[in-house]
């Protein structure tokens, strides 16, 4: 298990410890309802693939649930997927975990379950996060114990929510699911050169973080330089007072052979060349 798993682990048995009486029951389908705070926005991606493992090994853990607002009724907050997913199957009823919490903690478990399976995407992990901090009114050192992280690094994740909505979608289509990446085209939207960054990270020239960080580092807002060149893992990136240009290593080769045969011609030839 890893450290952060086990930090996560520890916090969710403490809660529990405290005031969640834990009971293990059998509950009817329809006394079960989503819960409103989700904080996985594809709520039903893989339920098919997760229904057919349920089909074969059955349910291996139940879902936990909270009451809910009707008397009998209860409310999802972690397994949300697994309950899908055997509905589909037409099960009648789900082993379910009852914790006895208050409203404004169970968007907390939700959270705290879903990134001890780290299977959220780094868009919803953030979100999560933002909601928690304003809801809560943590401060990003309180966020930081909460999880077992640094305030640095809460401060630098959260830093992705400065995106317009707009930025954000160019990073889906670009499909940047690496965190610390999308902290990185954070940074460059900021110095307005998040175009740039994608446009790079899509040819190729941007495959690691280090990548990410060496142009931001040479990237100021405002700034163009038709002169200054870019080396970027195997590719030569060319500022222009427009734009970039982007050359691949056979490029570059075809151009100083280019620039070679053109030298030659000038020294035998003349100008006219």
């Amino acid at each position: 298990m890893s450290l952060k798993s086990k930090r996560l682990g520890t916090l969710a048995d403490i809660y529990q410890a405290e005031n969640l009486d834990g009971t293990i029951r059998t509950i009817r389908m329809d006394k079960i309802q989503p819960s409103e705070y989700q904080p996985r926005q594809e709520r039903k991606k893989g339920i098919e693939e997760l229904a057919q493992t349920l089909k074969a090994d059955g349910l291996l853990q139940p879902i936990i649930v909270s009451k809910g607002e009707k008397e009998g009724s209860y409310k999802i907050i972690a397994g949300e997927r697994r309950y899908h997913a055997a509905k589909s199957l037409g099960w009648p009823e789900i082993e379910c975990k009852i914790l006895n919490r208050p409203d404004k903690e169970i968007y907390k478990l939700a959270v705290i379950e879903n990134l001890q399976r780290e299977n959220l995407s780094p868009y919803e992990e953030v979100d999560a996060l933002l909601f928690l901090k304003n809801s809560h009114n943590y401060t990003d050192q309180e966020l930081g114990d909460l999880f077992g992280k640094s305030r640095s690094y809460m401060t630098e994740v959260l830093s992705i929510t400065s995106m317009s909505k707009e930025d954000l979608e160019k990073c889906k289509k670009n499909e940047i699911y690496n965190k610390n990446l999308l902290v990185q085209a954070a940074q460059a939207a900021k110095k307005g050169s998040l175009d740039e960054f994608l446009t790079l990270f899509h040819k190729g020239a941007l495959k690691t973080v280090r990548d990410a960080k060496d142009f931001n580092k040479q990237s100021k807002s405002g700034e163009s330089n038709p002169t200054k060149n870019q080396t970027l893992s195997g590719y030569k990136i060319r500022r222009t007072g427009t734009g970039i240009q982007i050359l691949s290593d056979d490029e570059i080769l075809l151009g100083d052979i280019y620039k070679f045969i053109r030298k030659e011609l000038v020294k035998k030839y003349g100008d006219s060349a």
